[in-house]
């Protein structure tokens, strides 16, 4: 067991750095400074030139030899040697590099390395050549790993690191899994006994195969494997990352193998969110925009090309204020004052902006805003965006359906009344008078009931027409209800100015249609001489109204001194 421990120990740790490199690399695409890696990794790492001077070290290994950086770097690797070895140390060194293959030491007894102290520290050693291009000399990457004695810290180191660790001695057969690996497949070693075709049985069935196949192969070949696989752990499925290394007797046959386990399924499921985010950027219908700190705009997809008719390089850095204004300010946008103006808890924005066009043109958009924390630590923003000129032009239709009568397409009474209430107010500010008049058909009635609706409706839209053409651009004519109408009129001078209108609209729109002769009664009130509500003055002008129809009709009447 002893034996087992020390050479579970070595992998394990190798291991974590392995898996976790390789994780990097898959999810970043990109290769990265291995001295930055290697600075920040917990295992004490030195590098020593052919001639053995230390050309790197990391601060694990600063830490555990006691010694400043700059104290390493230049310092013959001999002087961490414990002085009553020291003098067989160059000797070793010009075997290694002889031999030219990777190296575990200590792995049964612990060596020691000298601390600057003076004191020994109990160390494991691995030993790989750096070799650039197959020139002479060649660096060697040494990696100095504290001595762990009891079973259970490694375990728990293991545990710690998510890692597994295993032997397989292939001359007697006989596979041996650290606790961590009976862990991470669910199984119990009481009541589990592991082999090679057991741990295969464990191995997903569509994946079983593939896994076989890269063990024979590293058997055959002598090289170490790679391998990613599934298992079924507890009714879900698991992903595992396994590599692997080959131990060699005197006579270079191989003796066995030893391993380690990675459950790597976080990595996979992130891995497969971020695939379907991308996917969600780049088919999305919306305009997707990210932003930095500075609103400047690090990304953004095809959708808000094709919205803007903008090309890729021609939107790369461009500032949020050059592409969005807020409708409610006069202000430049700030993507961060719309954040801030959400609430305190609350770091997300919607509203409307208006979106800039290529052509200059400002088209209305719906949008978010969203703060996310980027890996510099400062904010980034995330604007999505959905061109809604098409929503727009529907409200537009469905307000001026609202607001209209459907066959003169004249304002209807509701439109009519906040019309009269904005010129009430104008006239308020400017001491002037508003005419309010009520028109009635005479003769309608007989043309509806002789001739059909459709001719009724026909001598609407004439009258309509006809009575637009008599009032000012300024004034507001409005179809009331059934036959009749109203008309606002601003600014509309004294009694005898007023009356000229009403005089020249009650003749020039009388008009025959067929055989029946159509006139109009008006009745007209003015504000603010009459009243100054908008509702009493229409009711008044109704009622005056009534008074000319049933003087004689074709005629109007101005109300006076009410």
């Amino acid at each position: 067991m002893q034996m087992l421990l020390e050479w579970l120990l070595v992998p394990a740790l190798i291991a974590t750095l392995g898996a976790n490199l390789w994780l990097w690399r898959r999810s970043t695409k990109t290769e990265l400074p291995a001295t930055c890696l290697v600075e920040h990794i917990p295992n004490a790492v030195l590098t020593v030139d052919s001639v053995g001077i230390i050309s790197f070290a990391n601060k694990a290994a600063c830490r555990l030899l006691g010694y400043d950086k700059g104290e390493l770097v230049g310092l013959c690797v001999d002087e961490l040697v414990p002085e009553q070895q020291r003098h067989h140390h160059p000797h070793w060194r010009k075997m290694f590099q002889q031999s030219r293959r990777a190296r575990p030491m200590g792995q049964l007894n612990a060596l020691a390395a000298r601390h600057k102290s003076g004191r020994s520290v109990p160390v494991r050693i691995e030993l790989t050549p750096h070799d650039q291009g197959g020139t002479e000399p060649f660096d060697i990457v040494v990696v100095l790993y504290p001595a762990i004695e009891n079973e259970e810290i490694l375990n728990q180191v293991q545990r710690d690191a998510g890692v597994g660790t295993w032997e397989w001695d292939i001359e007697k057969d006989t596979l041996s899994w650290s606790t961590s690996v009976y862990d991470m497949f669910g199984l119990d070693r009481n009541q589990f006994e592991a082999s090679y075709d057991a741990y295969l049985q464990v191995v997903h069935p569509e994946d079983r195969a593939q896994v076989d196949k890269a063990i024979r192969l590293s058997q055959e070949t002598a090289r170490p494997y790679e391998i990613e696989y599934r298992i079924v752990r507890n009714g879900e499925i698991r992903h595992l990352l396994e590599r692997n290394y080959l131990h060699k007797d005197a006579d270079e046959h191989l003796q066995y193998m030893w391993g380690s386990v990675v459950d790597i399924t976080d990595r996979r499921l992130a891995e497969t969110e971020l695939q379907l985010a991308e996917a969600v950027f780049k088919h999305c219908a919306e305009g997707i925009l990210v932003f930095d700190a500075a609103q400047q705009l690090l990304r953004t997809n095809n959708a808000l090309l094709e919205i803007t008719g903008y090309e890729r390089d021609e939107v790369e850095a461009i500032c949020a204020a050059d592409l969005f204004v807020d409708p409610d300010s006069s202000a430049s946008l700030s993507l961060n004052a719309l954040v801030s103006h959400s609430g305190p808890d609350d770091n997300e924005w919607r509203g409307e902006l208006q979106l800039k066009l290529s052509n200059g043109e400002m088209i209305p958009v719906l949008a978010s805003v969203s703060t996310i924390d980027s890996a510099h630590g400062a904010g980034e923003y995330v604007l999505v965006c959905s061109d809604i000129r098409d929503i727009k032009a529907q409200e537009e239709l469905l307000r001026h359906q609202a607001m209209h009568d459907s066959l003169t397409g004249l304002p209807n009474r509701r439109l009519f009344a906040e019309h009269l209430s904005q010129a009430i107010a104008a006239c308020k500010r400017n001491e002037t008078r508003v005419g309010v008049v009520y028109i009635d058909l005479d003769g309608f009635k007989q043309v509806n009931d002789t001739y059909g609706h459709e001719a009724g409706d026909e001598l609407l839209c004439s009258l309509g027409t006809t009575l637009k053409s008599l009032v000012r651009e300024s004034d507001i004519l409005a179809r009331i209800g059934g036959d009749e109408f109203a008309v606002i009129l601003p600014n509309c001078g004294d009694d005898q100015m007023l009356s000229d209108v009403l005089e020249r609209v009650t003749r020039e729109a009388a008009t025959a249609y067929r055989d029946v002769n159509v006139t109009l009664s008006l009745g007209a009130v003015c504000y603010p001489d009459h009243g100054e509500d908008g509702t009493e003055l229409l009711i008044l002008a109704d009622q005056i109204m009534y008074r000319a129809k049933n003087s004689g009709k074709n005629q109007f009447i101005l109300a006076r001194n009410i």
